[in-house]
C-alpha cells in the first residue's frame, strides 16, 4: 500500500519549448514517459538544439549582470529572437556619469562624448550592417532620457536593425549597457 502511494504522488509536467517545435507532456508515469520523450527527441534531432540552448544560457550567465537576466521581459525578447536567429554577438560597455563637485553628488547626466565613446567601443569589431534583432539592456542611475540617448546612439550604428531596450536603474558611478545583437554573422577564426 506504501508503494502505491508513492506512485500516485509521482507526476511528471515538462514543457519542451525549441526554436523548431514546442509541447507540453503531462503524465502520472514519469519513468516510462521519460523513455519515450528521449526517443521523441532523438528523432527530432533535438540533442543539438537542447545543446545550443544550454550553451546559450551558460553564456548569458556568464556575460551579463543579474538585473539583466532577472529581466523577464528582456530575457522573453531574447528567447523570441533566438527563435528566429541562432548566431548572436554580445557586446557590453560602461559610460561613466557626470559628477557635479560644487554640490558633491552624481548626477543622472551622460555625456554625449562619453555615450560616442562607449558605442564605439560596443560596435568595434561588430558586423553593424549584419545585426537584423537586438536587446539593449542599461545598467545605471539614469533617467529615461539618458537610456533613450543611449539605444539611439546604438541604433545609429545600425540603423535597420530592430532594437528594444531594457533599463534597470542601480547606483553607482557608471552606467553599463549590456547588449546581444542577432544576425548572420562572418564565422569567427
Amino acid at each position: 500500500m506504501t508503494q502505491d502511494a508513492e506512485r500516485e504522488s509521482e507526476f511528471l509536467k515538462v514543457r519542451i519549448d525549441l526554436p523548431s517545435f514546442q509541447f507540453d507532456v503531462a503524465t502520472r508515469d514519469p519513468r516510462s514517459a521519460l523513455s519515450e520523450l528521449r526517443r521523441i527527441l532523438e528523432i527530432m534531432h533535438a540533442d543539438d538544439e537542447i545543446a545550443y540552448e544550454e550553451f546559450v544560457q551558460q553564456e548569458l550567465r556568464a556575460s551579463f549582470s543579474d538585473a539583466f537576466l532577472r529581466n523577464a521581459q528582456a530575457m522573453g525578447t531574447i528567447k523570441a529572437f533566438l527563435k528566429q536567429e541562432q548566431d548572436y554577438r554580445i557586446a557590453t560597455a560602461e559610460i561613466p556619469m557626470t559628477l557635479d563637485l560644487d554640490a558633491r553628488t552624481r548626477s543622472g547626466r551622460i555625456s554625449s562624448n562619453g555615450v560616442r565613446s562607449a558605442i564605439g567601443r560596443l560596435t568595434s569589431g561588430l558586423e553593424c550592417g549584419a545585426v537584423k534583432q537586438g536587446v539593449i539592456h542599461v545598467v545605471g542611475d539614469v533617467d529615461r532620457e539618458g537610456k533613450v540617448i543611449i539605444a539611439d546612439h546604438i541604433h545609429r550604428a545600425m540603423p535597420t536593425a530592430q532594437l528594444r531596450a531594457f533599463h534597470t536603474r542601480k547606483g553607482g558611478e557608471r552606467i553599463a549597457v549590456e547588449c546581444i545583437f542577432f544576425g548572420e554573422f562572418e564565422e569567427d577564426d
